[in-house]
């Protein structure tokens, strides 16, 4: 006998229809309803569909698991073998437990095949619903898994969908389309999260915006291989699935051994994308189940590899020392170069031991300094890479991932060390609580700069999974022995950004260009998922190093403004001039930072492509802070107006542009009220009349600050 089984969020609810020895079907996943008995029963009879000719005689119900040996075809969310057999298993068996009114376990079993499988359902308090399979062989032989999909049914008038892309310093690029054809498959087998195919998609209805629109938001918490498709079934509804990808023979089940998926997060909003990004930024920030800052503010930060590289000289850092403290700036982080025989990017990767070269003191006088400026220590790691030019490799060249007669390709001029051999592992972790015990670190930069190509272990199996996993491992242990320390993830930019790594890590590192005009749509992206205080920002020189692209200083502070701050820039190159505008807006920054890290983030819509409009609102909407940025040049001749419909239309507000714009007779023979002193208007008026907005210069940002009473 059919039934009903609901899973309740805070605002949302999904429901499920149990099918006697079929896996359940999601048929609604939306706004509360809060369905009478007789509107269930409703919901029950007429969930039926019809069955076309020409195809298996029974309704193909679209499952939360749907399998080949259902004739789910295209859809089928499981790939396995046992030799040649046991390759298209049912589950027949169900059993299901609700553990509360937001989660449910179901466990499926199939005696020919020999296997069970447990789903983990839940839709928690932030909306967000989890998702994760485990999968037993329950037989004496062993068991080879291909593929293990997650999979969310998603209703027919999901027409559109944002998927994400990119390249190294080109970071999660949005490309919006249609969804017009049977299936889309995206893959990404570099090793670690990527920049190019990161786990994320938006799907939603026709025309959905940041303020307008239903959409539904999937990531996969995992670091490594993954895969994901999006099909459109018979009826027009659409089909999600994610999971990690297995390279050959990756996953192999011994008896009564078990696996269990990434956990793939995944929510619905009512409100177009801002919602979304409410629902997974407070579930990030309020859930527990990731990395805590340890600190009561997220410290300013002076990065030293743009301003040095490898020419690590004391004197200079010194220098670089003093002037970042008398800015404001609140840690110092000593990037790559710091240890043995690293002069350039081609030796010294695995000897992580200080260079006496460099430092004949070791690091000591430079943390003194440091600290007496009243700033904290950082240090640059790259902890799964070798140089072959190093100690470690001469010693120890078969703790490289690899695949025995071929030559592995080099990356970076370096191999991946497998962090999943025993001793390899108790070295790198060795060397680092060497290091953190000698001195006082209160931070790591954790690198990983380059792909997994043959990644093969000590017995040539493919050593991907469990390099991850040592991985989080390493980073988990390191925070139980140094519950003070804070780790960034860094991945050539950001190549390793996904809610896996960020059980373990309190901050990444968006990508390696600072270029603000790139920053810009590259940080959009990324707040679609991230808070704001995750995202490592970084001003850098007027000349950007990957793009050769000038930019005012003015434009590169406030692009960095609603981020995790830091700098890049050598500071010893800037005038007199420049130190006293950066510590303006560096005291700027410090008054608004408890709002921009703790605010909800709002993107407005904009009729310019070239304008971003983004700002945080405190949760009693007695605060907010926007910026206004032109990046390209302006589509109209004159501004539009600055509509914010999120603020407390009964509320009146302080409106107050923080800066001003130069050169503005040249673009302007009158000028509008917001540039010429500081505006009284209601929640009602600005929502509805708006803000009129000066005539701005490309490349150029307004910051406009509102305070209610």
């Amino acid at each position: 006998m059919k039934k009903l089984i609901k899973l309740t969020g805070n605002k949302t609810e999904l429901i499920l229809l149990v099918i006697p020895s079929k896996f359940p079907e999601i048929i609604y996943w939306g706004k509360k309803l809060s369905l009478t008995s007789t509107e269930e029963a409703q919901f029950i009879e007429y969930s039926e569909l019809p069955v076309p000719q020409a195809f298996l005689d029974d309704e193909q119900y679209l499952t939360i698991f749907p399998l080949l040996g259902n004739g789910a075809f295209q859809l089928n969310a499981f790939s396995g073998s046992r030799g040649q057999q046991s390759w298209a298993p049912q589950f027949r068996q169900l059993t299901y437990r609700e553990a509360s009114s937001g989660s449910l376990e179901i466990d499926a079993r199939d005696e020919i095949a020999g296997l069970q499988l447990t789903i983990k359902l839940e839709l928690n308090n932030w909306d967000i619903l989890e998702q994760e399979i485990t999968l037993t062989n329950i037989v004496n032989d062993s068991y080879q898994l291909n593929e293990l999909f997650i999979s969310l049914a998603l209703p027919a008038k999901v027409n559109e969908m944002i998927q994400f892309h990119g390249r190294w310093i080109h970071e999660f690029q949005q490309q919006r389309s249609l969804i017009n054809q049977p299936c889309y498959l995206v893959e990404n087998l570099k090793g670690r999260t990527s920049n190019d195919n990161p786990p994320l998609l938006i799907c939603g209805s026709n025309g959905f915006s940041h303020q307008a629109g239903e959409v539904y938001a999937f990531h996969l918490g995992w670091s490594g291989n993954h895969a994901y498709k999006l099909s459109m079934v018979s009826d027009g509804r659409k089909l999600v699935q994610f999971g990690e990808k297995f390279l050959p023979g990756e996953m192999t089940l011994s008896s009564g051994a078990t696996y269990t998926s990434p956990k793939l997060y995944a929510t619905y909003s009512d409100g177009g994308l801002n919602q979304l990004s409410h629902n997974f930024h407070a579930f990030i920030r309020e859930s527990g189940r990731f990395a805590k800052h340890k600190r009561s503010y997220r410290p300013i930060h002076i990065n030293t590899w743009e301003a040095m590289y490898f020419e690590h000289n004391q004197e200079m850092l010194f220098k670089l020392v003093y002037k970042a403290a008398s800015l404001g700036i609140e840690r110092f982080v000593l990037d790559d170069g710091w240890f043995n025989g690293r002069n350039h990017e081609r030796a010294g990767l695995g000897d992580w031991f200080v260079d006496k070269n460099k430092y004949p003191n070791g690091l000591t006088p430079l943390i003194e300094q440091v600290k007496k400026s009243g700033m904290e220590l950082g240090l640059w790691f790259e902890p799964e890479m070798v140089n072959p030019d190093s100690e470690l490799f001469r010693k120890h060249p078969d703790w490289v991932l690899h695949l025995a007669g071929y030559q592995q390709p080099l990356g970076r001029y370096q191999y991946v060390l497998n962090l999943a051999h025993p001793e390899a592992y108790s070295y790198i972790k060795t060397c680092m609580v060497d290091l953190l015990n000698q001195y006082d670190i209160a931070y790591i930069k954790w690198d990983m700069n380059r792909d997994l190509v043959q990644p093969g272990n000590s017995l040539g199996y493919s050593g991907v999974h469990d390099q991850v996993l040592a991985t989080y491992r390493l980073m988990d242990e390191l925070n139980q022995l140094f519950p003070r320390l804070e780790i960034e993830s860094c991945a050539s930019g950001g190549a390793r950004v996904d809610l896996g790594i960020l059980r373990y890590t309190n901050r990444v590192w968006t990508s390696d260009c600072n270029d603000p005009v790139e920053r810009q749509s590259i940080q959009e992206g990324f707040s679609y998922f991230f808070p704001p205080e995750l995202m490592g920002s970084h001003f850098g020189p007027e000349q950007a190093h990957t793009t050769n692209r000038l930019n005012t200083l003015e434009y590169r502070i406030l692009t960095a403004f609603f981020a995790n701050l830091g700098f890049e820039q050598n500071l010893l190159e800037l005038t007199a001039y420049e130190c006293t505008q950066l510590k303006t807006y560096i005291d700027l920054y410090k008054k608004y930072r408890s709002l921009i890290h703790r605010g909800d983030f709002i993107w407005l819509d904009t009729l310019d492509p070239g304008q971003k409009i983004y700002g945080v609102i405190s949760a009693d909407k007695t605060q907010a802070l926007f910026a206004v940025a032109q990046n390209g040049f302006p589509v109209n001749q004159v501004s539009s107006k600055l509509m914010i419909p999120y603020l407390d239309e009964s509320k009146n507000y302080r409106v107050k542009l923080l800066n001003s714009q130069e050169n503005t007779g040249y673009l302007m023979k009158k000028s509008v009220p917001l540039c010429n002193g500081e505006l009284l208007l209601s929640g009602k008026v600005i929502a509805n009349l708006g803000i009129q907005l000066p005539i701005m210069h490309p490349q150029s940002i307004l910051l406009i600050a509102f305070t209610s009473n």
